[in-house]
């Protein structure tokens, strides 16, 4: 196996082994850290809760983090809200407005999320896995129409979009290789794991994976054509972006932007569908915010 595929899977493993550290060492300090007022000691513990669950609700697995740490373990660098709860656990044996008897299952719930959130990122792959033997639908369906790699199953969008992507910079992919570097289960595939995805293997081949800009208008002169973007779509009220719990962050859909048609509608290469055109508007009301390109 050569070094460029074994260096992502070391990194990855690097940040976990960092983050499991630091949420040890942050319940050590929460058993410790004490204010001399029982008032600011419960403020502290409740504020901390809360700003952890909004962390993960909010900003885990987001692309806004590739742009300032550009490790392919982005997805683990930036997970701070295990270190946080665990800080909370420890603190939870000392906070006076809570009975000694329940002092021990406050922390030890608490504790629990923290290792979940450690650990749910690599084992959601495992626990959920892709069914890859279902054939695509519909099963007429090649696997490439006309020029868009079209997805094997119904949650593998993203790495499907990647592959169309690497094909437009002239590298070939495999759907399932990238299902496994961008950490994708049948739950979906989060932003960062998808950057990871990616960046795995544009290192690979003397590209550089990047978060493009929010504004599309941006894209064609800043040479961020084509990008894999991430979308929703409004159905019924639902919406398939999916904030879970326990940083289970995975997008309604990825589709490739191959570029700005005669007339001036986005070209979308979906891998759901095949080949497509949304005009300013559709796009501007599907489109997440959040893309990535390839460069030199």
């Amino acid at each position: 196996m050569s070094l460029e595929l074994v260096r992502p899977d070391l990194e990855l493993a690097l940040a976990v082994i960092v983050v499991t550290i630091l949420t040890l060492g942050a319940y050590r300090l929460g058993c410790r850290f004490q204010f001399a007022s029982p008032r600011s000691d419960r403020t502290v513990f409740l504020g901390l809760i809360g700003v952890s669950f909004l962390f993960a609700w909010s900003f885990f697995g987001r692309l806004i983090w590739a742009e300032a740490i550009t490790s392919s373990a982005a997805l683990y660098w930036s997970n701070v809200t295990p270190v946080v709860l665990a800080f909370c656990a420890g603190m939870a044996g000392h906070v006076v407005d809570l009975r000694k008897a329940f002092r021990p299952v406050v922390g030890g719930i608490l504790m629990t999320l923290a290792i979940a959130f450690v650990i749910t990122p690599i084992a959601r792959p495992v626990l959920f896995p892709l069914d890859w033997d279902s054939p695509p639908e519909p099963q007429w369906m090649s696997q490439w129409q006309d020029g868009v790699y079209m997805q094997s199953n119904s949650a593998s969008c993203a790495p499907a979009a990647a592959v169309t992507l690497l094909d437009h910079a002239g590298v070939k992919a495999d759907e399932k290789d990238l299902a496994s570097a961008c950490l994708s289960s049948s739950l979906g595939t989060a932003p960062l794991g998808l950057y990871r995805g990616l960046s795995t293997v544009a290192k690979q081949h003397d590209l550089t994976a990047k978060v493009a800009s929010r504004r599309p208008e941006r894209w064609s002169d800043s040479g961020q054509l084509p990008n894999v973007a991430l979308v929703r779509f409004q159905m019924g009220g639902d919406n398939p972006q999916d904030h879970g719990f326990l940083g289970n962050v995975s997008v309604g859909h990825v589709v490739t932007v191959l570029g700005r048609t005669d007339g001036g509608r986005w070209l979308i290469g979906d891998p759901a569908v095949g080949k497509v055109s949304w005009s300013d508007e559709e796009l501007r009301q599907r489109f997440t915010g959040e893309a990535i390109y390839l460069a030199k």
